[in-house]
């Protein structure tokens, strides 16, 4: 018995391309490129497009802020969400626990290189 399917014959290459087909959806979560839903790419991505300035001038706005948000002993364990306004503004959401919290992680991203204006929408517990 031959469970050989030829390239020659038409109707085995439907067969053969399909069960190929059928099969990358198992091959991609057995290998672990599983969808959780999140961003593509995280802020911890390494971002090495370099135009002739730092690296560190590269990476988005908002990524440069949350590393210096969780620099900042005071703010480090705080839930902040940083989203780019603008060019050069970013907006800090999210529950902290208390003012001090929340007037330092302003001050901290106010701080950040490139940040004209933050808006804070952060939320005392």
């Amino acid at each position: 018995m031959n469970n050989h399917i030829s390239w020659s014959d038409p109707e085995g290459s439907k067969m053969k391309v399909s069960v190929w087909v059928a099969a990358l959806p198992l091959v991609a979560v057995l290998s672990g490129c599983g969808f959780d839903g999140g961003p593509v790419f995280s802020e911890n991505f390494d971002h090495k497009v370099n135009m002739g300035g730092d690296v560190a001038d590269s990476l988005p706005l908002s990524v440069r802020v949350k590393q210096a948000l969780r620099a900042n002993p005071q703010t480090t364990l705080s839930q902040i969400h940083v989203s780019s306004v603008s060019d050069d503004s970013v907006k800090l959401a999210g529950n902290v626990d208390n003012d001090a919290i929340r007037q330092e992680a302003e001050r901290v991203a106010g701080q950040v290189e490139g940040v004209r204006f933050v808006v804070n929408s952060l939320n005392i517990r």
